[in-house]
């Protein structure tokens, strides 16, 4: 086990972390499901039956892209929830102000001596 701080800051890190990739994937789904829109258009009025493979592994690599971020989005979704209640909210500004006063205690720890008081020789 490695430093307490550093148990902490990783798990903090991997909170924010969450959060922003949670924003992030649900933009990106939003953005993949108007190109969905765009292509299904594109192979509905396309005359040229040629021009429908390429619109259709475009359709495919869109889906894909938009399942991977759901995906991502489904799986946060509950830390993000839990973060939203506002005692969670609270009990993570707290952990965040704990770690400073742990990064204090590892200091002096790492800085620790010793000044005898009555045997001056040791």
């Amino acid at each position: 086990m490695g430093k307490v701080s550093d148990e902490i800051k990783q798990f903090l890190d991997f909170i924010r972390e969450a959060e922003s990739r949670y924003v992030m994937s649900q933009e990106v789904v939003k953005t993949e499901e108007s190109r969905t829109q765009d292509l299904l258009h594109a192979i509905e009025f396309e005359s040229e039956y040629s021009n429908l493979d390429g619109l259709t592994e475009k359709l495919r690599k869109c889906r894909i892209e938009r399942r991977e971020n759901k995906d991502i989005v489904e799986e946060l979704e509950p830390i993000i929830d839990f973060l939203g209640v506002q005692n969670n909210k609270k009990t993570m500004d707290q952990l965040t102000q704990r770690l400073g006063k742990i990064r204090k205690v590892e200091k002096y720890h790492e800085n620790r001596s010793y000044h005898p008081r009555v045997e001056e020789q040791l």
